[in-house]
């Protein structure tokens, strides 16, 4: 739990030094990220019905391991 935290610290940082002290390298993240993420959102809304089972059969077994470590 505590790298998670420590993570999350980081990443939080990181992006506020750049919004701070270089917004144009954080626009030129943001446009390069947003070109990725529609290209990966065509590939999903064309197999929109096998990543939705794929994803729901995974949150399934999550569920279940999380319970499983509940229950130690």
């Amino acid at each position: 739990m505590l790298i998670w935290v420590i993570s999350l610290g980081l990443f939080t940082l990181f992006f506020g030094l750049l919004l701070v002290f270089n917004p144009k390298a954080l626009m030129k993240m943001s446009e390069g990220l947003n070109q990725m993420i529609r290209e990966v959102d065509t590939q999903v809304m064309s197999n929109r019905i096998t990543v939705g089972v794929v994803l729901v059969l995974l949150s399934v077994f999550i569920f279940f391991y999380a319970a499983k470590l509940g229950v130690r």
